[in-house]
């Protein structure tokens, strides 16, 4: 149906702010460990929801959209509640950032998998005849697969419990601590996730679109058009998803010695420089389609290198503990403004006179503004390691 273009990637998007808001919210009242396991109830239902979509297209879709409005939920929540639980389940003051941003590491292999087991459903299941339920059993069970992992961790979670940092402050309201200084602070925070998602989805989510523009193993018709297999994009994707992993490798190495200020503001600043050589080259060279991806390949690790990393860990240092999940929550629900804002103006752009490069300058200048928040706004990290009052001090 054609309305299920444009409302299942909204779903997944009202559903993120959602949960980022609430589970933000409970990680604080409820606890984080009882929160999380809420949160991952949620993202283990809302992997299997639409592998179970059956009926009419419109039911089918319908399902599915209400399965990612769920998983949503699910997968927002997580964002907050493990950022938190991960910096605080370190006891060495100077090394939450580390622990935390070792924990986020794993996000990035995980945005390979997808496409890795896209390419696999695609091999198994190759019968001598196309057939109607080939398909329809690919589609679900890459649906269904994806519970594994938060099933896992959810049945982990059963044995863990609330760390000693949390439940000695547990005591105190949740609502005290939002001072000027805290909202600066939270200004900042927001506000670079903001600009880096708009600049990440914008860009990442669109990728099987931009690489059919590229046609580097398709064959171009007359009308223009690219045409490959989904297999051909698959194995495109996963290469280029692939190449976020060593530069979040890299940003995790740095983390300590740069600090997330740092690794946010120098990696906006690269981020932009990669920008405008693709937007160069796309101007320039149009069929130097190699070059385009070996371009696009490099701005995928940058992506994934710096406030890619910056932004999450953050958030989970700066705040008093009492409402230290609900501003990583808020802080995350900006980011996810920055990714609607992203996933909005990229299509509309890209099919104007201004084509792709309109949308690679725009986020060139995304990235620069956000260089300029993180600079104006945040401070290190070894200055908000520090007590709570301290904390008051410094970020006033």
């Amino acid at each position: 149906p054609k309305w299920s273009k444009d409302m299942t990637p909204a779903a997944v998007f009202v559903g993120a702010m959602l949960g980022m808001l609430l589970m933000g919210r409970l990680g604080d009242t409820l606890g984080r460990t009882r929160a999380l396991q809420v949160t991952l109830s949620l993202t283990v239902l809302g992997a299997l929801i639409p592998a179970c979509a059956a009926g009419s297209s419109d039911i089918v879709y319908g399902t599915v959209l209400f399965g990612r409005l769920v998983l949503g939920l699910g997968v927002g929540g997580i964002y907050p509640l493990s950022a938190v639980s991960s910096a605080e389940g370190c006891h060495e003051g100077s090394a939450k950032g580390k622990h935390v941003a070792q924990a986020f590491f794993f996000q990035t292999v995980g945005q390979v998998a997808p496409y890795l087991v896209a390419m696999l459903l695609l091999a198994l299941f190759q019968p001598s005849t196309p057939a109607a339920w080939v398909p329809q059993l690919q589609f679900r069970l890459l649906f269904a697969l994806g519970a594994i992992p938060a099933l896992v961790v959810l049945l982990a979670s059963l044995q863990a419990e609330d760390s000693e940092e949390f439940r000695s402050q547990h005591h105190l309201s949740t609502t005290v601590g939002f001072d000027r200084g805290v909202m600066k602070t939270l200004l900042g925070t927001a506000g670079t996730w903001c600009l880096y998602d708009l600049a990440f989805y914008g860009t990442t989510i669109f990728t099987p679109t931009i690489l059919m523009r590229m046609c580097i193993t398709g064959e171009v018709h007359p009308d223009g058009k690219c045409y490959q297999t989904l297999a051909q994009t698959s194995k495109q994707s996963a290469l280029i998803s692939a190449m976020g992993i060593p530069g979040c490798y890299a940003a995790v190495l740095l983390a300590d010695r740069m600090g997330c200020k740092r690794l946010n503001t120098y990696g906006f600043l690269l981020l932009s420089a990669a920008f405008a050589g693709q937007a160069i080259a796309w101007m320039l060279v149009p069929e130097a389609h190699i070059l385009q991806f070996v371009l696009f390949c490099i701005l995928t690790m940058l992506l994934n290198f710096g406030p890619s990393l910056g932004t999450y860990v953050l958030p989970a240092l700066c705040f008093p503990t009492t409402i230290r999940s609900t501003c990583h929550g808020l802080s995350s629900t900006g980011g996810k403004i920055g990714a609607v804002i992203g996933t909005l103006i990229f299509e509309p752009i890209s099919d104007s006179p201004l084509g792709v490069p309109g949308v690679l300058w725009l986020q060139c200048i995304t990235c620069v503004l956000g260089a300029v928040v993180s600079t104006a706004y945040l401070r290190h990290d070894w200055e908000y390691e520090q007590s709570p009052e301290m904390h008051s001090h410094l970020t006033g």
